[in-house]
């Protein structure tokens, strides 16, 4: 843990509890998320469990208790893993702060691990501290147009994980970091490493050489889909909507090995319409 997060953890601890009502209910939807977010990762699991060993794989890496427990067993303490190896909750008047951090570990690829590992701690630093300084600069400009400090609502910033794809060949997970304030805006980080060759993948790696194609194709079969719902709108191409995938397009690997090209809220669509993801299938032998 380095010096800002642990300083951060002792700015939380020496932060007396706030009595006003409006922080209160802030306090109250950060904590009824965080009770959300962990009956779902609850019901996942057991339904995992279900599934047999693959889902019992994501359990190891769900939970850090349970992956310190089976740690000693040969096989499974041999497998690569991400685990959660910081947590914490900063509080005040300003923001409300929720950190889960994930960490690498790699059998025989210790380069490649340091590298993502240095990078994810470095990102959300450097997001975090962003946010800290939007919270400041917004309860600023509350207060000199005329409003009351008591009354400002503290912007919710969390960091969490979750893990795609674990299987013999593929290991990818997700990073994402949500900041709300009237609405919420999400970024999403994504890595997605070979196993077997101990390196990060692109879609071309997974898809071959016309993976721009492949994607594409994806991209507006599954929008020309989902635009049969009235309630679905999507910018059309020459107002801001999608075109082509970019050059650095962020994607993940489902548990089937498909790329998975995500586009963030308002990136191709309205923003009542969320993250978009779309699934690609992977090519056919002769193809």
């Amino acid at each position: 843990m380095n010096d800002p997060w642990k300083q951060a953890k002792e700015r939380y601890a020496q932060t007396p509890i706030p009595e006003e009502l409006t922080f209160a209910v802030a306090s109250a939807v950060r904590a009824g998320s965080r009770r959300r977010n962990r009956r779902r990762a609850f019901h996942r699991g057991l339904t995992g469990m279900l599934a047999g060993c693959a889902c019992f794989m994501l359990l190891v890496n769900a939970s850090p208790t349970f992956a310190q427990a089976v740690s000693a067993v040969p096989v499974l303490g041999n497998l690569a893993r991400v685990f959660t190896v910081t947590e914490y909750t900063v509080e005040d008047r300003e923001h409300l702060i929720d950190v889960r951090l994930p960490a690498l570990e790699l059998e025989g690829a210790t380069d490649l691990e340091q590298r993502i590992n240095t990078e994810i701690q470095t990102r959300i630093d450097q997001v975090l501290q962003e946010a800290e300084d939007r919270a400041r600069e917004t309860k600023a400009a509350f207060v000199a147009t005329g409003g009351d400090p008591a009354e400002f609502m503290p912007i919710v910033i969390s960091v969490d994980y979750e893990i795609k794809c674990q299987n013999s060949q593929y290991l990818s997970f997700i990073l994402t970091k949500t900041e709300t304030l009237a609405s919420a805006y999400s970024e999403y980080y994504a890595y997605n490493i070979d196993l077997q060759a101990g390196r990060e993948v692109t879609l071309r790696d997974v898809l071959g050489p016309d993976y721009v194609e492949l994607a594409n194709q994806a991209v507006r079969e599954g929008i020309a889909q989902r635009s049969q719902d009235p309630d679905n709108s999507y910018f059309p191409p020459e107002e801001g909507g999608f075109t082509s995938i970019a050059q650095d397009q962020t994607f993940y690997l489902n548990q089937a090995g498909n790329p998975m090209v995500v586009f963030e809220k308002y990136e191709i669509a309205p923003g009542y319409m969320g993250t978009q993801e779309f699934e690609v299938p992977l090519p056919t032998a002769g193809t």
